[in-house]
């Protein structure tokens, strides 16, 4: 990348490249930020909410939104947004959310909502 891209795109790059974004770091090398250190000071800055928090945000709403409506197994699923294997996405899922990936597509979108935008509740 020929340069750092603008800050308030973040949230945007990161939409479009959820499924290949798994750490914090490769999130600024896709924005041309070389330190992610800095990348992390400037987003907390201009969102005023950490990146990591908003990453897992919208991981977590992205693999929801995939295991309620796709016909892929969990395994496909966790693989997808770079887990390893099932059982690490019932691990994710179940730390951040309090229930396992059966339980999320069972749930009733509100509740499911509820859950996931109590994690982001700080993001704006």
């Amino acid at each position: 990348m020929r340069g750092k891209t603008r800050i308030a795109s973040a949230s945007e790059i990161l939409q479009q490249n959820i499924e290949n974004v798994v750490q914090v770091g490769e999130w600024a090398r896709l924005m041309g930020y070389e330190c992610p250190k800095k990348f992390a000071r400037q987003f907390l800055r201009h969102y005023s909410v950490r990146p990591q928090t908003y990453l897992k945000y919208l991981r977590l709403k992205h693999i929801s939104t995939d295991l309620r409506n796709e016909n892929r197994s969990n395994f496909e699923v966790a693989r997808k947004y770079g887990i390893p294997d099932e059982i690490a996405l019932n691990k994710f899922i179940n730390y951040h959310l309090n229930c396992s990936p059966t339980d999320l597509k069972s749930m009733p979108q509100n509740q499911l909502e509820e859950r996931v935008e109590k994690l982001g509740s700080n993001i704006r």
